[in-house]
């Protein structure tokens, strides 16, 4: 009998809450999240969720003093990782909660493959630990704690000073708390992986993003102000986080790298000016020098993404350190202030962009070759949905678990010198004399464009394999846009467009 993925996901879930009867909060607490994944809800549960529906709390309850779900949530987190340390390393399928978020991941392991690593949590998120009403504190550390409210009193009055003093140009946001640069790191990064990513503005924990990569508060700076906004949602990112705080003004970044080839990944996010807000293309324009090198000129975020509140994301190959062995990236104004929300650095191949695969499941998925998949990102429209029947035709079924449906299109960073491979992966789940569309050839039919270009003319996905079985198509010698974009458009002629993954290869022409 042939499992699916979903099943799989299922077994693992059920066998685990069977493992945690003696921990019955932990066991409710796994259920409630593993059950929201594998109804296809993606969005991470909130603390009000867990606290209310978990646990039973009421829904005026003081989330102030009563931690439970994040004293819950870390004693989960640190049950799994423990128990696929020990019994269930050899468990196909891993569930985990990743730091700083309210749901959980499941990883698959393909046959004779490793699974990913999963990122360890952050020392500092130990804080979790906290008991569920405030312990009275003893009189031996009264003192302590007077000296530390008086602090925290001096430097609110500080930045309330600073930001009354400010003149500052953007609505509708307020100064990050206070950072400390703290110097610099070791050379080789970050991370295990040897890559600085940075939150620009940032001051609060290290932050898990959706592929397990941890991101550091704002550091290696110089000038500017760390500010952060109250916008509710940023459009092509699968991680609005990133694009939460940022670093304005005239500023610096020196970061320290080994000798060699990385990629420079720069995020952008225009929440100021553009349709509805005032002001719009031409309003903020600002200049990146790398090593003294001008790398973009006059950059226009509005121009850039096509709007305000739409992730932008720039990428660049063959970045070296600088003389003195740092990457030295400077912001300078033409009009307006410059910003940015993140900055990432990354070893890199020499001339060759890194690889980009995305499925469009809400978690990673490591295919037979090892190759990590990245979550659904950089879309916009269209629906993700629930979980699919397992197609043939393919060594790896698995990335056909999903797809993305309806009119929608994918801004896909490139370096904008490069020419491309894309690789678009097809399956039809809907249609045909078994599917729950009925229907056959011509049910479904939709065109596909590159920056302009016809990749695929009135496809029919039905038509050329049937039901379940995997279509897999290439198109070469793909230039991007001037923004360093391949643009890709999913245009219905018939019921909707549909697409399960999508890879990009640099050619090196």
């Amino acid at each position: 009998m042939v499992v699916l993925r979903t099943d799989a996901e299922k077994q693992e879930l059920d066998g685990l809450v069977d493992r945690l009867t003696r921990s019955p909060r932990l066991a409710k607490l796994l259920r409630y999240l593993g059950e929201r994944h594998l109804r296809g809800d993606a969005s991470p549960a909130t603390e009000f969720e867990i606290a209310t529906e978990v646990f039973g709390r009421a829904p005026d309850f003081n989330q102030t003093t009563d931690a439970i779900a994040r004293v819950e949530i870390h004693r989960l987190r640190k049950k799994l990782t423990v128990y696929y340390q020990t019994e269930g390393r050899d468990n196909a399928v891993r569930i985990s909660v990743p730091a700083g978020s309210y749901r959980t991941v499941f990883t698959h392991k393909a046959d004779g493959s490793e699974l990913v690593p999963e990122a360890d949590a952050p020392e500092a998120e130990e804080e979790e630990e906290a008991v569920e009403a405030p312990a009275a504190v003893p009189a031996s550390r009264r003192s302590k704690s007077w000296v530390i409210v008086a602090a925290i009193g001096l430097a609110a009055i500080i930045s309330l000073f600073a930001w009354k003093l400010s003149k500052k140009e953007d609505k509708g946001f307020k100064p990050a708390p206070v950072i400390v640069n703290s110097g610099a790191p070791p050379a080789a990064g970050d991370s295990g992986d040897g890559a600085f990513r940075i939150l620009a503005g940032y001051a609060g924990q290290p932050h898990i993003d959706p592929m397990g990569r941890t991101w550091s508060a704002d550091r290696l700076f110089e000038r500017g102000g760390g500010w952060h906004g109250n916008q509710t949602f940023t459009a092509r990112t699968n991680d609005e986080f990133l694009y939460r705080t940022y670093r304005t003004g005239e500023f610096d970044y020196h970061i320290p790298l080994k000798p060699g080839s990385y990629e420079l990944h720069l995020f952008f996010d225009e929440t100021s000016f553009g349709p509805g807000l005032g002001g719009g293309e031409g309003t903020r324009l600002f200049t990146i020098l790398m090593n003294g090198q001008p790398l973009v000129s006059s950059f226009d975020i509005v121009s850039d993404a096509m709007g305000p509140n739409v992730a932008d994301e720039r990428i660049f190959r063959d970045v070296s350190p600088g003389a003195d062995g740092k990457l030295n990236l400077a912001f300078e104004g033409v009009s307006g202030k410059p910003i940015i929300n993140a900055l990432e650095i990354v070893p890199g191949q020499p001339h060759r962009q890194l690889p980009i695969r995305i499925t469009t499941q809400p978690t990673p998925f490591l295919d037979r070759a090892g190759n990590v998949w990245s979550p659904d990102n950089y879309f916009l429209g269209g629906q993700s949905s629930l979980p699919k029947p397992r197609v043939t035709g393919t060594a790896d079924p698995g990335l056909f678990s999903m797809e993305r449906w309806g009119h929608f299109t994918y801004a896909l960073p490139v370096d904008p010198r490069g020419t491309y491979s894309v690789t678009l992966y097809f399956a039809e789940f809907y249609f045909g004399p078994d599917g729950n569309g009925k229907g056959g050839d011509g049910s479904r039919r939709f065109n596909v464009f590159c920056n302009g270009q016809t990749l695929l003319n009135d496809f029919d996905i039905f038509k050329e394999a049937g039901a379940l079985h995997a279509v897999i198509k290439t198109f070469h010698h793909l230039k991007p846009s001037p923004q360093g974009k391949l643009d890709l458009t999913f245009e219905p002629i018939s019921n909707y467009a549909n697409v399960s993954a999508i890879e990009v290869l640099d050619e090196g022409h």
